[in-house]
């Protein structure tokens, strides 16, 4: 996540539950075409089921027809001598004796008969249909070699054992993918907010620890083990930059009363110079590493004219020095919620890069108010719109031979903005000129 809050994200790969669902989905075909081998293998090892399963099936298109159907003439794709009449119970044949249950009823039963015949096999059979209401006996026979003439009964079997059972099975499969991987996946998704919305001002936040699932819950504290790790780092830091910014600022000091005993040189002028450059940074450093740890009481009321006021004075010799006005006005009421020094800070760095940035004599206009706002505008060339993006960001430059400062200065008072849960915006002001405008929570009288 960039400054302004913005999430920067990478190349996106397929989420997980595309996965699981591609998985699923991939082992419901891996099912399907093992259920299909093993229909093909258990009736491919049965010539007999295959038999009467086929004389069965072709017997069914011979319901509630008075006459043979002409696919029944036709019979199945690769029978040879396919034959097939309706016959008489009571008729002493060779077609009906074989099929006589019990030779004292007299009843007819379906049979099937396979036989060994030289080149192949030979299927004899009767079936009884009922046609009007009425019983008939359907005598089918027909030769054939291989495994053809039995396509019609696997692909049935497939039909009714595969892929119908599969139907129910896949939109089971579908609705357990949907409620259960969402309801594994939601503490993820928590998460994810959470990590989004983790601000630096507060240093304390952390992710919501759930107990399951176990490897969400592994995550989640290993990410917050390693925001404390960070923290600490930050914070050792920031120790760090604080105590070099204060003790480098005796040193100069020091340095700086030595260079003024020396006599008058383009030499000294130019240390004096570096020097004064050099203490410049080392305050701007100091001011970042205090913003950086401000903490701004919600209660705390200041009025942004006197501090306005104190400030023009401070600076008015430093302004006018380098044959600048410094102008003030106070509108309305500009009492506001926040910290005194940190708001001094915040008029002395805007009134400075308004010093640097704007040419000649050019005055520079401080406001304070309408409301719990302030602004500061120059009457410069502006800012351009390749440079607004990166015009708060620390250390950025436009152009560092042409600058001796550090960058610091509005990254500071963006900070110090930010702690008091305002803001701070620019805009190129009509007329010309840049102009900075910082909000605060306003004061609310009892």
């Amino acid at each position: 996540m960039d400054r302004a809050g913005n999430s920067k994200k990478g190349p996106v790969g397929p989420t997980l539950f595309r996965q699981i669902a591609t998985r699923l989905a991939a082992f419901t075909l891996l099912f399907a075409l093992l259920d299909v081998g093993i229909v093909v293998f258990t009736y491919s090892s049965q010539p007999e089921s295959l038999a009467q399963e086929l004389l069965t099936l072709e017997a069914s298109k011979a319901e509630g027809a008075t006459a043979l159907a002409p696919d029944l003439l036709a019979g199945p794709l690769g029978a040879e001598h396919w034959a097939a009449r309706y016959v008489e119970p009571d008729a002493e044949s060779p077609v009906v004796l074989p099929s006589r249950a019990n030779s004292q009823s007299g009843v007819l039963m379906d049979w099937t008969r396979r036989e060994r015949i030289a080149g192949g096999y030979r299927i004899s059979g009767v079936r009884s249909v009922v046609q009007d209401g009425q019983q008939r006996w359907l005598f089918m026979q027909f030769e054939g070699d291989g495994i053809q003439p039995y396509v019609p009964v696997i692909v049935n079997e497939i039909v009714q054992h595969v892929v119908l059972p599969l139907i129910p099975l896949s939109l089971l499969l579908l609705l357990f993918n949907v409620f259960a991987v969402r309801r594994v996946l939601q503490p993820l998704r928590r998460a994810e907010a959470e990590v989004d919305a983790l601000d630096p001002d507060n240093v304390l936040l952390r992710l919501s620890e759930t107990p399951e699932p176990r490897e969400v819950n592994t995550l989640v504290r290993a990410v917050n083990r390693a925001l404390t790790r960070l923290d600490e780092t930050m914070a050792i830091l920031r120790g760090f930059t604080a105590n070099a910014a204060h003790e480098l600022r005796t040193p100069l000091s020091i340095m700086q009363l030595s260079l003024d005993r020396l006599p008058p040189s383009q030499q000294r002028d130019d240390l004096q110079a570096d020097t004064q450059h050099m203490t410049r940074l080392v305050g701007q450093m100091l001011d970042l590493a205090q913003a950086d740890a401000l903490a701004v009481e919600p209660d705390t009321t200041v009025d942004l004219a006197d501090i306005g006021r104190e400030i023009v004075a401070a600076m008015a010799p430093k302004v006018f020095g380098a044959h600048r006005d410094l102008r003030f006005d106070a509108v309305g009421d500009t009492r506001a919620l926040g910290h005194a020094e940190a708001i001094y800070r915040i008029y002395r760095n805007l009134i400075d890069n308004a010093l640097s940035h704007a040419p000649g004599n050019t005055p520079i206009e401080v406001t304070a108010g309408p409301g719990p706002q302030i602004s500061v505008r120059d009457h410069g060339p502006g800012i351009s719109d390749e440079d607004l993006p990166h015009i708060f960001e620390r250390f950025w430059r436009k152009d560092r031979r042409k600058s001796d400062g550090a960058g610091l200065g509005l990254g500071i008072v963006q900070r110090l903005a930010q702690a008091h849960g305002g803001a701070i915006t620019v805009e190129n002001a009509p007329g010309g000129g840049a102009l900075f405008r910082v909000t605060f929570a306003a004061f609310e009288p009892p």
